[in-house]
């Protein structure tokens, strides 16, 4: 969970986690000198609901929703600390997101109008959820009691039976992250990070841990937000994400499953603007995204931050909403049944 200068790494959970360990790690040194796979289930696509996204505000960073169409702004949180890394149950009735202050960082779940919050896990340090598509199990990053390994885990829905699924080689100093599972159920993409903010790929596991595949190269700088496409044909990402090429933009691309078929949608040049992904409609005929400038400032004319949708073949951008806080960790979920 660490920090760096633009996008989705600055406020990822590993950066909250090692913000909040780092005084833990140094009290130690001074003091001493599931069992069974979740199903596979079809994909969440469907109707699309709303898009949810944190923003910081004085209490902290709070979670909101915003219809597809830019209206009725609903915040769902307000207390101090930090809601980040949302990501929506396949009905569209949940969220699960990260929540952190300056002791813990957990998983907690809530209802869509913000009520009925509950914690999944009171102790420890743990961030960066996502449902599987049945939505009985939640994969997410883990830091082990003893601080040496930060690697991806799985549970029930309920908290129970924690699972490792990853075993992160560069303990030193990286750690693997943003873990989302593919709409058939069989893998889980995430990031793994060798060098944070300059050596960032995306890779997919099986299950069992098995089957690693790098889906990008760690030059690729990917941003710690990735979504698949309903339809498990393709995944979005962003490229350049903490500026390791400070000459060149953030852009958002697009890689197929076997790492093949690498596309850009957004053609940015100069650093003067940048675009970071958010995730695919549910009915995978847009993807959301943001747009920021070379200061981490909207790109609007009265400097609001523009949430804009494209189609996955790059046209056809249309601006959803200017929002005046800068919105991070944007996903669209599925409109609930009736």
């Amino acid at each position: 969970m660490t920090t760096a200068p633009a996008d989705t790494s600055s406020y990822r959970s590993s950066g909250v986690i090692r913000r909040l360990l780092a005084p833990i790690l140094l009290a130690m040194l001074a003091m001493s000198a599931l069992a069974t796979t979740p199903a596979a289930l079809a994909t969440t696509d469907g109707r699309n609901g709303r898009i949810t996204y944190s923003a910081q505000l004085d209490t902290g960073v709070q979670l909101f929703t915003i219809r597809a169409d830019g209206s009725h702004v609903r915040q769902l949180t307000n207390r101090p600390g930090e809601h980040v890394n949302p990501d929506w149950s396949p009905n569209g009735r949940q969220l699960v997101y990260e929540f952190s202050d300056r002791v813990h960082a957990g998983i907690e779940l809530i209802d869509r109008d913000g009520r009925h919050r509950r914690n999944l896990t009171p102790r420890g340090f743990q961030g960066q959820p996502a449902f599987t598509p049945d939505g009985r199990h939640i994969v997410f990053e883990r830091v082990t009691p003893d601080f040496t390994d930060d690697s991806i885990w799985v549970m029930r829905v309920d908290g129970t039976h924690l699972r490792r699924i990853t075993d992160n080689p560069f303990s030193e100093t990286g750690y693997d992250t943003d873990p989302n599972v593919s709409p058939n159920g069989k893998r889980i993409s995430f990031v793994r990070v060798r060098e944070p903010d300059v050596e960032q790929a995306l890779f997919s596991v099986r299950w069992d841990g098995s089957h690693l595949r790098q889906l990008t190269s760690y030059s690729a700088n990917v941003a710690v937000k990735h979504d698949w496409s309903p339809d498990g044909s393709h995944l979005v990402l962003t490229v350049n994400a903490d500026f390791a090429d400070a000459k060149k933009s953030s852009n958002v691309a697009l890689v197929r499953p076997d790492g093949s078929g690498f596309r850009r949608l957004t053609h940015y040049k100069g650093r003067t603007v940048n675009a970071f992904v958010g995730s695919y409609s549910p009915n995978g005929r847009w993807i959301v995204y943001r747009l920021e400038n070379r200061q981490g400032r909207g790109t609007l004319p009265d400097g609001s931050f523009g949430l804009y949708k494209v189609h996955p073949d790059g046209s056809d951008r249309q601006l959803i909403a200017s929002l005046i806080n800068k919105p991070r960790y944007i996903a669209w979920g599925s409109r609930p049944a009736t």
